[in-house]
């Protein structure tokens, strides 16, 4: 089980990114906390606080936002993009998330594109199950002129079906894939701006 020390020299450890007067105030921030709380409540504040990583990250975040609303120079928008990727690592829990969130994602826009791609291809098979029809139409012509007609008819209407599925899963596609990049980037974007 951890003590007041270890808590505080792990906490010193992941903030050591930090400047030296951020690093002291966050310290004498929570040594405070645990001198408030008293010896024997040390354990219930440990509790309370969860892991050094994880105030570090809060610390860390905290930090970068600060320094963003304070200086827009190019220099320091690096230093806060850096900061809030340490930040990131710095959390034991916000990792497995992020991955999750990460793969669900790219689960659903593969699942997408199989299920427009497995249409697009029923499209394709029609259209040449109506090319097939149609040939063999004329192959049976001189045998019989009404089988002729059916094979004749059910390609035409193979044909009009295959195509008209095919250009509606291409423009079905453009529609999904516009929306989908609009989502993304319009998440991305309120990202940066929070």
């Amino acid at each position: 089980m951890m003590n007041r020390n270890e808590f505080i020299g792990e906490l010193k450890k992941k903030l050591r990114k930090l400047p030296f007067d951020e690093i002291k105030e966050a310290v004498d921030y929570y040594e405070g906390y645990f001198d408030d709380a008293g010896e024997e409540n040390e354990q219930a504040v440990l509790a309370e606080l969860g892991s050094p990583a994880a105030v570090a990250s809060q610390i860390i975040a905290a930090f970068a936002i600060k320094e963003a609303e304070a200086d827009g120079s190019g220099k320091k928008k690096w230093r806060v993009a850096w900061l809030v990727i340490l930040s990131i690592f710095a959390s034991p829990i916000a990792i497995p998330l992020a991955l999750s969130a990460g793969v669900v994602a790219i689960a659903l826009v593969i699942s997408l594109s199989a299920v427009l791609i497995s249409f697009f291809a029923a499209g394709i098979a029609v259209f040449f199950s109506g090319i097939a029809c149609i040939v063999a139409g004329f192959w049976v012509i001189l045998q019989s002129f009404p089988t002729t007609l059916f094979y004749l008819g059910a390609g035409l209407v193979l044909l009009g079906v295959g195509a008209a599925a095919t250009i509606a899963t291409v423009k079905l596609s453009k529609i999904c894939f516009n929306r989908l990049t609009k989502k993304v980037g319009g998440f991305i974007l309120r990202r940066k701006t929070t």
